[in-house]
């Protein structure tokens, strides 16, 4: 099914005034562009832009829309997923599409099982998802429950989905958000592959060094309009995030003149089990304190006990802590989620879709749930004063979204986070845990982002955050903790960033897995 590179010159996907609307938005308008057979076309826009429901046109997740496109030439009209595969289209969604309960194999031939007579031939799904872990370069186990899976290899296991159907045009959106380094080069040796085997990529990313590596062709979309589509060669990072806000970013430097008061949080000692595991502790004697005013970063690769060390302090860790958390002098030990948020803590989860939305609710009701007593007359919540404190927040934090009353599903994935992020504000805590909040935000997003938590550290509040983007952890801290395999291996301080001396931390030979938390010797 796949085509040669030298068929590059022929449009494999013709746009045609495109038009999408939802209830109070416009989430395209009139887009039009085309792509060539074989090239590697990269979409940039902000949240909000279009980008993502454009892909779900696309590959049949949406059927009704105004204007066409064409396939190969001929005019598309896709009643399903099922359609635009059997068309050689498939789609590596930025919100993962996977059922927790099922084996990863199960997941990856879901709905196309393989069989042996009427029963299931699991051990060939499992020899067959094996081969795509090995070409990704990664040791996912087919057997494994997904539910058992870090978000990083949830992603992974869409890649292989997706790679599983062959197709001659694959859509990836956002497909490195929750990956590391490491990953990422895997990833893109799998796509330079893809690519000289003729097959058309659509890329969706607000990393424009991804952006500026793979691309031909770079088309950006802003506030559901197509802006340009430009060679990659005859533009610059800059030019393109200039179309994409439609203004210049300011290139502030974060942490400046930023004064941090009193010890907030001490944690001594901390160490998490990992019952039958090879590494034994997911976590191990891992000490440091947080200051007032302070933004603390928390570098490590995947595996490396960022997640885990959040989940510890917030009391979301059904496994028994060791060690030691002081909060404000006083000796703290959190057993569920509600009693770290009485206490002043807050966190902003790294899975936004599993466990940091409530789907079924509104804008308004996803900000407000923390604080209904703020709206409350007696037993009465006041619809009222929820409307008028979710639009304050709405306002703080800058939601783009039609209204209080919108679906929280029908934002932009950079706007439910915000929305995510202004929920806890509404708390007033002392510390605020913030675990990769930028994944799947874009760089005007985070650009704003990265001023609310500066506006935030200046005001007194103390902040831990991780982050899969060392950029991104040399911009916003004054401090960074590294990990490695659930240990400390160093402290840096602002003057002494770098990423070569972050990533020598972070895969720390010293770093050795077999041995005992120091303070249970």
């Amino acid at each position: 099914m796949t085509m040669s590179r030298g068929d590059q010159s022929k449009p494999v996907l013709d746009l045609r005034r495109i038009g999408k609307r939802f209830p109070g938005v416009v989430a395209l308008d009139g887009v039009s562009f085309d792509v060539r057979a074989g090239e590697f076309h990269a979409i940039c826009g902000e949240n909000g832009a279009g980008k993502s429901t454009l892909m779900k046109i696309l590959s049949g997740v949406l059927t009704e829309y105004d204007g066409e496109f064409l396939v190969r030439g001929e005019r598309a009209a896709f009643a399903g997923t099922r359609d635009a595969e059997r068309a050689g289209i498939s789609i590596i969604h930025q919100e993962l599409n996977l059922v927790e309960q099922l084996s990863v194999a199960a997941n990856i031939f879901l709905g196309r099982e393989l069989k042996r007579g009427p029963f299931l031939d699991e051990a060939a799904m499992c020899s067959k998802a094996a081969e795509l872990f090995s070409q990704l370069g990664c040791p996912i186990r087919p057997s494994q429950r997904v539910k058992e899976l870090r978000v990083g290899d949830q992603q992974l296991v869409e890649i292989a989905k997706a790679l599983s159907l062959k197709s001659d045009i694959l859509i990836m959106d956002e497909p490195t958000s929750a990956l590391t380094e490491t990953e990422v080069e895997r990833l893109f040796r799998v796509i330079e592959t893809l690519r000289t085997q003729g097959v058309t990529i659509l890329y969706i990313s607000h990393k424009m060094e991804e952006v500026f590596r793979l691309s031909d062709r770079i088309t950006v979309l802003r506030d559901g309009r197509h802006v340009k589509t430009l060679d990659r060669k005859a533009t610059s990072p800059r030019e393109i995030t200039h179309l994409m806000v439609g203004r210049e970013l300011e290139n502030t430097r974060l942490s400046e003149n930023r004064t941090p008061g009193e010890v907030v949080l001490d944690v001594s000692h901390l160490s998490l089990a990992w019952p039958g595991h090879a590494r034994r502790w997911r976590l191990a004697d891992v000490s440091f304190s947080l200051h007032k005013g302070e933004v603390l970063g928390i570098a490590g690769l995947m595996g490396a006990g960022r997640t885990e060390l959040l989940e510890c302090l917030f009391g979301a860790n059904s496994d028994a802590v060791q060690g030691e958390i002081r909060l404000n002098g006083n000796v703290v030990s959190f057993s569920h989620p509600a009693q770290a948020k009485d206490a002043g803590l807050a966190m902003v989860t790294e899975d936004r879709k599993r466990l940091g939305l409530f789907a079924q609710m509104t804008v308004r009701e996803n900000i407000t749930i923390c604080t209904l007593d703020e709206a409350t007359s007696g037993p009465i919540v006041s619809t009222k004063r929820e409307r008028s404190q979710a639009s304050e927040s709405i306002a703080n934090v800058g939601v783009k979204t039609a209204g209080t009353e919108a679906a929280i599903t029908g934002l932009s994935g950079g706007n439910q986070q915000k929305c995510i992020i202004a929920r806890w504000l509404r708390t007033n805590p002392k510390v605020l845990l913030l675990d990769d909040p930028t994944r799947g935000i874009d760089v005007g997003a985070k650009a704003e982002l990265y001023q609310v938590i500066d506006r935030l550290c200046r005001s007194g509040l103390a902040i831990i955050v991780t982050s899969s983007e060392l950029p991104e952890l040399i911009t916003l801290c004054d401090r960074i903790l590294v990990l490695c395999e659930g240990r400390l291996t160093g402290e840096l301080q602002r003057g002494e960033f770098s990423e070569q001396r972050i990533m020598e931390l972070a895969t720390a030979q010293t770093c050795a897995s077999e041995a005992e938390p120091a303070s249970l010797l």
